[in-house]
């Protein structure tokens, strides 16, 4: 038997899904932040390597699954935030293979956007708008040719991103304390939960590392919460974050040509969550700007998308219809 390790790894978290050759899902692990830019190559190393560990032992406790059987048969696909320079992907592989519990017959690595877009078309022409920690979206046309916008990281872009509206609500609030910004509820909720007694306690955290780009995207959470009860200052910062994210798939509808065509968005992402008041936002403002588009939801998460793209690195002859299945099975079972 073949199988496959596909490897989501983001500016929060890294999850690692294991499938047999047939497309069914036999392990899955988690681990912290893998975006090699942000987190540096040792500890992006780590966060992979405990995800995929993770998942072989859950393959090993629940289906028997012998480590000792993957030498050799198993194909790794990694789709990495920050993984878009040739000279990156290099270092990435090489320490990785220094590192893994065991030697892949083959080890991919492509940007996170790209197993995203697989997952969220079953590997077909599309766009698919990424929305967590940081921001991106990647098109693929009918010739497959692919084009991203976005995807800059957090000092030269991730617009409409977690970490960008987590950012904009601190500003929001130093803002409130100069007299500068109107009242806003965000004062209160994240001064307790950041457990300070004034903003100007924020600067150290901010400037001295205690608080870390992935737990500034997670203030977004508190700015959402805020809006839903009619902060105005949190509204406005969400419906700020909307138009940027669709600002970012208007230039990339533009550039495949696709500004008439009628366009299914596929959206995904820690911030992005089907219903949410971002997804609302977003397909709110799309509509007015992009009457021929919509919004849905991913036929498959990006780790699975990961799956998918490693399945034509497999010597079976599984049927890809049957593949394409399992993983939708799978995935709804979860």
């Amino acid at each position: 038997m073949e199988y496959i390790l596909g490897v989501d790894g983001g500016g929060s978290k890294t999850t690692a899904v294991l499938a047999d050759g047939t497309g069914r899902v036999i392990g899955a692990g988690q681990a912290g932040a893998s975006n090699c830019q942000t987190v540096g190559l040792q500890q992006a190393c780590s966060s992979i390597d405990t995800a995929i560990r993770a998942a072989i032992e859950d393959a090993s406790a629940n289906f028997g699954i012998d480590p000792a059987d993957l030498e050799g048969r198993l194909v790794i696909v990694l789709g990495l935030a920050g993984a878009d320079r040739s000279r990156d992907k290099t270092r990435l592989n090489s320490a990785l293979l220094a590192k893994l519990p065991l030697r892949p017959r083959q080890l991919l690595i492509e940007n996170d956007a790209r197993i995203a877009l697989a997952g969220a078309t079953g590997n077909r022409p599309g766009i698919i708008l990424i929305a967590g920690t940081g921001s991106i979206a990647l098109g693929m046309d009918h010739g497959g040719r692919q084009i991203r916008v976005g995807g800059w990281g957090p000092i030269l872009g991730d617009e409409g991103s977690g970490y960008s509206i987590g950012k904009s609500a601190l500003i929001a609030i130093l803002w409130e304390y100069d007299g500068r910004g109107k009242p806003t509820s965000l004062t209160k909720r994240l001064l307790i939960h950041l457990g300070i007694a004034n903003p100007e306690e924020l600067i150290p955290l901010v400037h001295q590392g205690p608080l870390s780009r992935p737990e500034i995207a997670k203030l977004a959470e508190i700015v959402l919460e805020e809006a839903a009860g009619g902060d105005t200052i949190s509204q406005g910062l969400v419906t700020d974050a909307a138009e940027q994210l669709v600002g970012i798939i208007g230039a990339l509808m533009a550039r495949l040509g696709w500004e008439d065509k009628p366009t299914t968005i596929s959206g995904t992402g820690g911030l992005l969550r089907p219903g949410n008041l971002v997804w609302q936002t977003v397909t709110k403002v799309l509509t007015r700007s992009y009457p021929q588009t919509q919004l849905a939801p991913p036929l498959l998460p990006p780790e699975l998308g990961a799956i998918l793209l490693g399945k034509e690195y497999l010597e079976s002859t599984f049927p890809d219809e049957k593949f394409l299945e399992h993983l939708i099975f799978c995935s709804h079972a979860n």
